[in-house]
């Protein structure tokens, strides 16, 4: 059986600043219906604690995939929470977000989509040899390491890689870590 895999690498990503002007993004690639921004898979470097940029109507799923990660919480409250390495963080885009670096900058893998319209998870594996895919992913993103994707040929992906269109119960080898990314209509 033959599959076309989309790969998408650092190369291939658009730079922008972001919404705030406090930074800039590297949006990975995106999807926009009637005008509108459907969802947006991207990353960001956060050097130093302040606001998040609001996305109106936006659910965000932010995970910390290089550095000690953030504390978050709403403007004007003290209600903070930590967002974790490689622990998936749903954000309300709506909220004014303060946010505060644990221990010195973070680069987040950020993925925006409209909860009106989709339904979205994001999870973490450790690739450790072998593994199948589940569920067909809209997306895998391999934050570090290597890994085989059992296509006809084989497809490989290396760190900072984005691969789209992979079938249901696709085989998976190597060692790597890897962010899944699921997305269905609602």
């Amino acid at each position: 059986m033959s599959q076309a895999l989309q790969l998408i690498g650092p190369d291939h990503w658009t730079e922008m600043a972001w919404r705030n002007g406090g930074g800039t993004t590297s949006e990975i690639c995106a999807e926009t219906r009637d005008g509108a921004l459907l969802w947006r898979l991207s990353t960001a470097i956060v050097e130093r604690d302040g606001p998040y940029s609001v996305f109106p109507g936006l659910m965000r799923i932010s995970t910390v995939i290089e550095g000690q990660g953030t504390r978050i919480t709403e403007a004007g409250t003290d209600n903070w929470r930590e967002i974790a390495p490689l622990v998936p963080s749903r954000i309300d885009g709506d909220r004014q977000i303060e946010g505060r670096l644990v221990n010195g900058p973070v680069r987040y893998l950020n993925l925006f989509f409209d909860p009106a319209r989709l339904a979205a998870q994001v999870s973490v594996m450790r690739l450790n040899g072998g593994a199948r895919t589940g569920n067909s992913p809209s997306a895998i993103f391999c934050v570090a390491g290597d890994c085989a994707i059992a296509t006809s040929p084989s497809t490989s992906i290396s760190a900072m890689t984005l691969v789209r269109d992979i079938p249901a119960e696709t085989h998976l080898t190597g060692e790597a870590t890897l962010v899944s990314v699921v997305l269905q209509p609602t």
